[in-house]
């Protein structure tokens, strides 16, 4: 258990979902990947508005199979800050990551960042919808032209661009059923997508890669045309081991209805937060608004010196911190020790989140008496 008045996180699950655990337990010999897997899939289809959903042992194994439909060598824009399994994932499969700048207010590439990546032409890009803060998809389209887009909603559940939630604008997309996440099935995640043979082949590489995990035609056609292999262990596409279980499918079933409540009791209290950096533009860079699902509250100082004390401040006074996500990859030894398999823009604004940037947790257990809080130990920091 957590000793901080305010932790980053808290659990989600409660007792509708215990009761359903043992409800489900009691009455089925089933546990793997089966029909409740199925049944969560469509309900999250339905919810995000998609065509396709496939669940998933996590978010970042979502993002690796995402990946894997590129073809091997492809140059891949990211952000230079992101999570960092994104960019591991890249390395893994063989693609070449070009790092990208961001702004403090939308998490968006920056302006400059678009017009070098609109000369270089990545061949995709992963757009990472931070903290629950929508990129601007019209501008990244417009800058990269026919690049593939797979968008990384993992934090970012709910969130809207122009009032069309993130995760339906490329090819595919990811969410995550992390334990602090919006919703939680433990662990899990989810893929969207809205096209078929994209499903059906992320469906086999869910499973080894095997064709008994594809639907209709598409498995038919390929054991046509592998006659000379038994059809039980047919593999085309190189796959992995990433199924979820009944046990995930039947909580994620039972939170998903709560999901638009706690969206909306997210929102609220990020409102209530930039409220309260408001007072202090002068301390603070403020982040949007608009059509945001609060993952977390963001802190952007405009010093490292005020970071360091107000994140000391906060943990003493029962507010548990994380740095901004990793901060700037660049620094981090994974991605030195990798310096001829990637390229990197320029990196002014991640480098200042690195060195001024953290956050707190957001969630719906977050109060108003909690918010009252913060802005007494924030003011006393900044007076």
């Amino acid at each position: 258990m957590s000793n901080y008045r305010w932790p980053l996180m808290q659990s989600a699950i409660g007792d509708d979902e215990k009761q359903a655990l043992i409800d489900f337990v009691s009455s089925t010999d089933r546990f793997t990947n089966g029909p409740k897997v199925r049944e969560f899939e469509a309900a999250w289809a339905r919810w995000q508005g998609c065509e396709y959903a496939l669940f998933v042992s996590s978010g970042s194994t979502a993002n690796m199979m995402m990946l894997s439909l590129l073809n091997p060598g492809a140059t891949v824009a990211t952000p230079a800050c992101t999570w960092a399994t994104n960019v591991s994932s890249m390395y893994q499969l063989g693609l070449r990551p070009v790092f990208y700048d961001i702004d403090r207010y939308t998490y968006s590439p920056t302006p400059e960042s678009l017009v070098d990546l609109s000369r270089i032409q990545p061949d995709a890009i992963m757009v990472t919808h931070l903290m629950g803060l929508a990129n601007d998809m019209d501008a990244i389209r417009e800058a990269l032209g026919d690049a593939v887009i797979i968008e990384d909603c993992c934090e970012s559940h709910g969130a809207t661009f122009n009032s069309r939630k993130v995760g339906n604008f490329g090819m595919a997309s990811s969410f995550s059923f992390y334990y602090g996440h919006h919703m939680t099935t433990i662990e899990g995640g989810m893929i969207c997508t809205d096209d078929e043979w994209t499903y059906q082949r992320l469906r086999a590489i869910r499973s080894h890669g095997m064709t008994r995990e594809m639907d209709g035609h598409f498995r038919s056609d390929q054991e046509a045309a592998n006659p000379h292999i038994d059809p039980r262990f047919l593999f085309v596409e190189a796959g992995f081991n990433a199924r979820n279980t009944e046990i995930g499918a039947v909580l994620g079933l039972t939170q998903l209805p709560k999901l638009d409540d706690f969206i909306r009791i997210r929102r609220l209290r990020y409102r209530r937060f930039l409220e309260i950096l408001g007072q202090y533009p002068e301390h603070f860079d403020i982040p949007a608004y608009e059509g945001n699902s609060s993952m977390t509250l963001p802190i952007h100082c405009r010093d490292p010196e005020l970071a360091s004390r107000l994140k000391a401040t906060l943990e003493e006074s029962g507010i548990e911190t994380r740095p901004f996500l990793v901060g700037n990859l660049m620094v981090q030894p994974f991605v030195r020790s990798r310096s001829g398999q990637h390229m990197a823009l320029d990196l002014p604004i991640t480098e200042r989140i690195h060195a001024s940037s953290l956050y707190i947790g957001n969630s719906q257990f977050v109060t108003e008496d909690d918010m009252d809080y913060l802005e007494e130990v924030i003011a006393s920091v900044v007076s």
